[in-house]
């Protein structure tokens, strides 16, 4: 299964994706067209999805971004934050 990650136009997506590198190994890895970095993971009940999630949320504060949509599978989930201008 992967987990999508569609990063907004205005936060550089290769960071987040080196990040996930990092936590997951470059073989689950990928990073596909219009900013968007794919995360293979065994299913909806592995404990990477959380990391995933973890990983983003840190990427968020440094990215200053205020939202990402998330794909699992086929449902889509947005994540946000506040974010001062």
């Amino acid at each position: 299964m992967e987990m999508r990650i569609v990063v907004p136009e205005a936060a550089d997506a290769s960071a987040l994706a080196a990040r996930l590198a990092n936590a997951f190994g470059s073989e689950r890895i990928s990073c596909g067209e219009h900013r968007e970095i794919d995360v293979r993971i065994d299913g909806e009940n592995d404990p990477a999805v959380v990391r995933v999630v973890d990983a983003v949320e840190q990427w968020f504060g440094q990215a200053r971004v205020g939202t990402v949509e998330m794909w699992l599978g086929e449902r889509s989930y947005r994540l946000a934050q506040w974010v001062p201008f």
